[in-house]
């Protein structure tokens, strides 16, 4: 965790909701996002009701999240009333809120004395920024953390209502405001900070994700007998049980229907229990009696139908964004058959956590999980990995804390030029000495953000050094979420990349530097050497002979900017990590110049084969990743194939290959097969 000096940072969020109880999306996200920011960090969050009767409340939901809640007063609630009957009945509480927020004093009063107070201002929602910035101060970190691209999102909804057309004007010209003045920017995905970058033209150096997710350590995985012990309990009548969940909107009521009209009419051995809104339009109509409609549960109920299920599926057909459901059934190690928009969005190791399927094959896939119990177990594990990787609560919140740390401290300090990123893992006297060539560099104007996975902290994190360093000791493993971490984190303008086992030259970043002197530059390869060339019992690392092909993070230099557009490494390329350096590299040719520069060296010793993870068969095991990166580049991948030469000179190359085609579902082009022998 990033330290927070001298005193306890303070944070205000401000939003026009209560935080609880956590129902709906939007109250999930607040509570998620800020429940833990961080041991030196506290939150206060300063919401209201936009329905009226309610009393002010102000409690402490978790140690580091205070809750105070606000009513807005009658008069605000009659002229937002008469609003929505101008306005076809439509509510219209929120995107009026900037022009009635006045009629409300106490909430008013209550969102500017904290806004005041604190160090970091996030506004959850534009509702409020109009009322609130005439407070703020210049030494503050103002944050945008948005829901969704609230302009976009209020055309799209109140289109074909011309007396919503002044409101939704007012929406668009607030949120511009806001992107413009905000000093970060929190969006839920990486298509929003595209459409975020594109219509508002916010610079990507102060777009940042701060994903969706869940509470996902909450409950242990459940063993099969757990499961069946579950079942007799809710009484359920069949061998096998499938759940589905989805609140009263269209896409979920076309999900349930389809599990109870073509599912399980065909399947009568199996249960299916639907859980939430979409039971209602259900109601009335005459189901299979293996159909059980649960209607909406509490989360414990709703929990203990998740541990006695079998398989989750998630037959949707239509919809935006990502179906946070997907992160409840992984959470709860259910094995899960989705189509492909209930898939969407989703980050993965490589491999998908869940079965996708269109509806045509949908039954044909489910028959497949519920006969076969060692995949249901595959998917149960790969799925609970995912969720904790990439979207638990209980890591993003910290997560957040340090970017709204990070980002406080560069406000006060002129940004440095470089952000040198540096993953490790086990091997902290490799990066003392990393950390002694750097004190050595010529260019002095640049900081270091080391992302340790190691079991234990790094000794020396806190040794007095001749630049700035960050340090963060992460639980996720895996270089490529090592430097998409440190890329979250940077604030130089330039990131450069490099290894715990490197040896940059003293000149390194300042000749560097010359590079990008160009616009047109976006990123910049420096020369690898290396030793113990042609030398079977070691492993040399170096791009000599592959220049503007091949790409390696031992030196790779790149514009935050870029980094950020490009949304960093793609994790699919992680555990074991491979080739993510080579995508990058590629689809940093496709926005600018990415020259080779000999003068920009870093030194890359060569690795003992005799040690376990630098061993022959051990390394091999990675060209699994070349089938990602040829469904990707079909065109690069062939050239650097033939450039690279492995599958003449490398044993294993071919049989690796072959697995990775089978696993990530990728089919061998028909000028591959001649050169790899048959399985």
């Amino acid at each position: 965790m990033v330290a927070v000096t001298g005193k306890q940072l303070r944070v205000t969020v401000i939003d026009m909701q209560p935080i609880m109880p956590a129902v709906g999306g939007g109250r999930q996200r607040l509570l998620g996002l800020y429940h833990a920011l961080g041991p030196g960090i506290a939150c206060t969050y300063v919401g209201s009701y936009d329905w009226p009767g309610e009393s002010l409340r102000d409690q402490q939901l978790t140690p580091g999240l205070r809750e105070i809640v606000v009513p807005l007063s009658p008069v605000h609630h009659e002229a937002a009333a008469a609003l929505s009957r101008r306005t076809a009945g439509r509510t219209v509480i929120d995107i009026a809120f900037a022009d009635q927020v006045h009629l409300s004093e106490e909430y008013l009063a209550t969102a500017r004395k904290h806004a005041m107070e604190a160090d970091v201002v996030v506004f959850s929602h534009p509702w409020a920024y109009a009322a609130v910035a005439e407070v703020l101060r210049a030494d503050q970190l103002v944050v945008y953390e948005s829901h969704n691209v609230e302009g976009l999102l209020r055309m799209s909804l109140h289109d074909d209502i011309p007396a919503a057309d002044p409101l939704v004007r007012g929406v668009v010209a607030l949120e511009y405001r806001l992107c413009r003045e905000a000093d970060l920017i929190l969006a839920c995905s990486q298509e929003d900070r595209e459409i975020f970058a594109r219509v508002y033209d916010v610079s990507w150096d102060k777009l940042r994700v701060a994903p969706n997710g869940i509470f996902a350590f909450t409950y242990e995985l459940p063993t099969s007998e757990q499961r069946a012990a579950a079942k007799k309990v809710l009484r359920v009548g069949k061998p096998r049980l499938v759940i589905f969940v989805g609140s009263n909107y269209g896409p979920n009521n076309d999900a349930a229907a389809f599990v109870a009209d073509e599912l399980a009419g065909d399947r009568p051995d199996v249960a299916f229990a639907l859980i939430g809104g979409c039971c209602d339009r259900l109601q009335n109509k005459s189901l299979p009696s293996n159909v059980i409609l649960l209607g909406t549960l509490e989360e414990e109920a709703k929990h203990a139908w998740m541990r006695a299920a079998d398989v989750a599926v998630n037959p949707l057909s239509a919809g935006s964004g990502t179906s946070i459901k997907m992160f409840d059934f992984m959470a709860a190690g259910l094995p899960t058959v989705t189509t492909r928009i209930g898939a969407r969005g989703i980050c993965s190791h490589g491999v998908p956590p869940f079965v996708v399927a269109e509806l045509d094959g949908f039954g044909t896939a489910l028959d497949g999980l519920l006969g076969d119990a060692g995949r249901r177990g595959e998917y149960a594990t790969l799925g609970r990995r995912n969720v904790e990787s990439f979207y638990a609560w209980e890591r993003i919140s910290p997560a957040v804390g340090r970017q709204l740390s990070v980002r406080l401290a560069a406000k006060s300090g002129p940004r440095p030029h470089f952000t040198v990123v540096i993953p490790t893992y086990e091997r902290h006297h490799l990066l003392d000495q990393l950390m002694l060539k750097l004190d050595a560099q010529t260019e002095r104007d640049f900081e270091v953000i080391v992302v340790d996975q190691s079991a234990s902290p790094w000794p020396a994190a806190q040794a007095v050094r001749r630049f700035p360093l960050r340090y963060v000791h992460s639980e996720i493993k895996g270089a490529v979420a090592a430097r998409n971490l440190g890329g979250s984190l940077a604030t130089g303008r330039i990131i450069a990349f490099t290894d715990d086992d490197c040896e940059p030259a003293a000149d390194w970043l300042r000749k560097g530097r010359a590079w990008f002197e160009s616009p047109t530059v976006v990123g910049v390869e420096g020369l690898i050497r290396s030793d113990h060339i042609d030398e079977p019992e070691w492993r040399p690392v170096t791009n000599v002979g592959f220049e503007g092909i091949g790409f390696m993070t031992a030196n790779l230099m790149v514009r935050s900017t870029a980094f950020q557009q490009l949304d960093g490494f793609d994790p699919a390329f992680d555990t074991p990590h491979f080739r993510e350096d080579t995508d990058f590299g590629w689809r940093l040719q496709a926005i600018g110049e990415v020259p080779y520069a000999t003068g920009v060296e870093v030194f890359h010793p060569a690795q003992r084969r005799d040690i376990q993870r630098e061993s022959q068969a051990e390394r091999n095991r990675f060209f699994e990743k070349d089938a990602l990166l040829l469904k990707k580049h079909p065109e690069k991948y062939r050239q650097l194939f033939f450039m690279e030469g492995h599958y003449r000179k490398t044993d294993g190359f071919g049989l690796n290959l072959r697995r990775g085609l089978e696993v990530y579902g990728v089919n061998m082009p028909d000028w591959m097969a001649a050169f790899l022998p048959g399985k």
